[in-house]
This record gives structure tokens, C-alpha cells and sequence, in this order.
């Protein structure tokens, strides 16, 4: 089989678009041994693919579905379970109990002053808009050096 049409066959065979007649011509070729140097790399792909298709199952294989009831369950596999169920139930009410008392213990402390919180949010946006101010009047002297810059230029 000429080289340029086994690539041609490789290239359609790696964009998934050979028919099965041009598969096995593929593999026919890369199993006889006489495979040219720059296509050996494609030997291993073919080569398993070949042992893949001769394996056989063995009768002793049995499939389960998935929710499929055992016959025989073992004394440590019920244990497991009613464990893991145990636990599940621990965290759940452990969690539930955590988030009582943290209720508990909030509306239990002191009473919070609405009048000092009101005074202090007060301050601190006096303080924010003072801020905001001293920022406006730095931007006027840049505007008046911006202004000098220009009429130097000009000159």
C-alpha cells in the first residue's frame, strides 16, 4: 500500500471520518511490521486495539444493578451503615444546638446604645465630607497650576 494513502486514510481516521473498511486497512498495515519510520508512533494505538478486541469475558463475571439487594449481608456492613447514620444524626443536632445557644447568648448580652452608634456614624461622615472638601480645594490649586502651565507654553 503506497505511503501518501495510508496518510491520507491516518488523517481521516484521527478526524473520525474513516468507514470501517479504511480502519481495517489501517490496522492491517500497521500490524504487518512493515510500517514506515515517520507513522511507527501509530503502531502502539493499532497494536492495542487489536488485543482489545481478543479479550474475552470470562463467565464468572456477574453484574449487579445498582440497587440490587444483597443475599448475605455482613454483621460489620451494618455496623458501618447505623454508624454513618449515627453520625449524620450528631452533626445535625449539634449543629441545630450551636445555633440556639449562639441565639441565646446574643439577645442575653447588654443592650446596644442606638443613641451612641447614631453619634459616632454621625462623626464619621462629618469626617468623610471634611475629607471630601480638602480634596476639592488640592484640585483648584491644580486647575491654577494647570492654567500657568498653559500660558508658559504659550509664550
Amino acid at each position: 500500500m503506497e505511503l501518501s494513502n495510508i496518510k491520507i486514510l491516518l488523517d481521516k481516521y484521527l478526524e473520525a471520518e474513516t468507514s470501517l473498511a479504511e480502519e481495517k486497512e489501517l490496522e492491517a498495515y500497521f500490524l504487518s511490521g512493515n510500517v514506515a519510520p515517520e507513522l511507527e508512533e501509530y503502531i502502539p494505538l493499532f497494536s492495542f486495539l487489536e488485543t482489545e478486541r481478543n479479550i474475552d469475558a470470562s463467565e464468572e463475571i456477574k453484574f449487579k444493578m445498582p440497587f440490587e439487594v444483597e443475599e448475605k449481608k455482613s454483621t460489620r456492613s451494618l455496623i458501618y451503615k447505623w454508624s454513618g447514620i449515627a453520625a449524620s444524626i450528631a452533626i445535625i443536632a449539634s449543629v441545630f444546638l450551636f445555633n440556639n445557644y449562639e441565639k441565646n447568648t446574643i439577645s442575653k448580652a447588654e443592650p446596644v446604645e442606638y443613641e451612641l452608634a447614631m453619634q459616632n456614624t454621625q462623626d464619621l461622615l462629618l469626617m468623610m465630607t471634611d475629607a471630601v472638601a480638602n480634596g476639592k480645594k488640592q484640585l483648584s490649586y491644580l486647575k491654577e497650576i494647570n492654567q500657568t502651565k498653559n500660558q508658559l507654553i504659550n509664550k
